[in-house]
């Protein structure tokens, strides 16, 4: 077996971080957090979408970042129905 990354209980890298768990070539490392590496809800780590560990704080693993996070996908909003507009019509006299 390899020997992990991040070794020092004291290392300021997150606990679910793939370093603690693998050596450097087992995990890619991200600028920032990203849809191209969602996290999974299921064991709460991140990976890519070929299924590659995903790390996303370099500055806390102490790397530089193999791959630039893409910009946020932009927010699409639903198109709001259509409200039939109502007309209040005031006669003079009543």
């Amino acid at each position: 077996m390899t020997t992990p990354f991040v070794t020092d209980p004291g290392h300021p890298a997150c606990e679910i971080c793939p370093a603690h768990r693998l050596p450097r070539e087992g995990f890619v490392v991200y600028s920032r957090p990203s849809w191209e590496c969602p996290f999974n809800p299921a064991d709460g780590h991140r990976y890519t979408a070929d299924g590659t560990p995903a790390c996303v704080h370099p500055a806390r693993v102490g790397l530089a970042p193999d791959r630039i996070a893409p910009p946020p996908r932009p927010l699409v909003l639903p198109a709001e129905p259509v409200r039939p507009r109502r007309w209040w019509w005031q006669r003079a006299g009543r």
